[in-house]
């Protein structure tokens, strides 16, 4: 067992099979650039670490605090330029449907699905741009709790959940256009009303999505100016969490519960095995039991800001 101040030799060699694995990956895009120098200046600090001995590990902390920091940004640079060639690609991608179905080879919904991907791929990228300028002012993991606190002057929280209400705007008007063609087909009669009511499903779990974290930013604003503790925020959140669950399941109850009308009159008829009927009901069993579960869990949190309400 190694002593109290001395590295371990599975961490250190952990460490350096990953320091290794980023160097030949980085060094099949080219020669050495600013990241691959970088890695190779924390490899030296990691041997230096190991070379010192006990009590000098000890007094060379701030050297060891420093290439942790500069391997989480090194990594973190890495995944980077990987998110951002995916968005590349997916946008040439992009342009090759969009010239395929105005040839009228390609659906249109197929289009709205890859615009919709795009979205949610380049929201990625910006939030792990954000997370990089978090990691290099703050010099640690980035923190997501809305409690969090702010960083110098800029608030992290605020502007991630700002990009992911910006994909959730696109992911809204894209589960309402799949919703309307579902009518249009209902109506014309290509469509059952199963379909129809799936998307109008997927359309209300989208503008819950947007309406939650509409209702984050104010409270996490709220927190900021000191209106709310961590734990109200914190409490707040599941609340709110809670609501729109309880929202989707009372929607999945009233849609299942009318496919299992359906599927009981499909056995009397003799058209479907008891089996499948048998199948459906266990769905709706589960949709009530994890619907009591979440009144349950809103009774729990709403009990609590009440308590906390009073005593403040």
């Amino acid at each position: 067992m190694p002593a109290k101040h001395e590295p371990d030799p599975q961490f250190v060699d952990k460490l350096e099979w990953q320091l290794a694995g980023e160097l030949r990956r980085l060094n099949r895009r080219g020669g050495p650039d600013r990241v691959s120098i970088r890695i190779l200046k924390i490899a030296a600090l990691m041997l230096l670490s190991v070379g010192l001995g006990a009590g000098a590990m000890e007094a060379s902390q701030q050297i060891q605090e420093s290439w942790r920091r500069e391997l989480l940004e090194v990594r973190h640079e890495v995944q980077l330029e990987i998110a951002r060639q995916r968005v590349e690609m997916q946008r040439e991608a992009l342009e090759e449907t969009r010239e395929e179905v105005e040839q009228g080879l390609r659906q249109t919904d197929e289009l709205m699905q890859e615009e919709q991907q795009i979205a949610q791929a380049q929201s990625l990228v910006d939030i792990m741009e954000l997370r990089l300028e978090e990691i290099r002012e703050s010099g640690r993991e980035p923190l997501g709790e809305l409690s969090s606190p702010l960083v110098g002057d800029r608030d992290f929280v605020r502007e991630r959940l700002e990009i992911q209400m910006r994909v959730a705007r696109v992911n809204f008007r894209t589960m309402q256009r799949q919703a309307e063609r579902a009518r249009s087909r209902n109506e014309a009669g290509v469509a059952d009303d199963a379909d129809l009511q799936g998307w109008n499903l997927a359309a209300r779990e989208a503008e819950l999505e947007l309406d939650r974290l509409a209702k984050q930013l104010e409270m996490r604003q709220a927190y900021v100016d000191g209106e709310i503790t961590a734990v109200e925020a914190e409490l707040k959140v599941l609340e709110l969490d809670i609501q729109n669950r309880i929202t989707l399941l009372n929607r999945q109850r009233e849609l299942y519960g009318s496919e299992l009308e359906r599927f009981r009159d499909l056995e009397e008829a003799g058209l479907v095995t008891p089996s499948r009927t048998r199948r459906v009901r266990m769905f709706n069993a589960d949709i009530e039991g994890q619907l009591r579960l979440a009144e349950s869990e809103l009774e729990i949190v709403q009990r609590e800001l009440q308590r906390r309400a009073e005593s403040g």
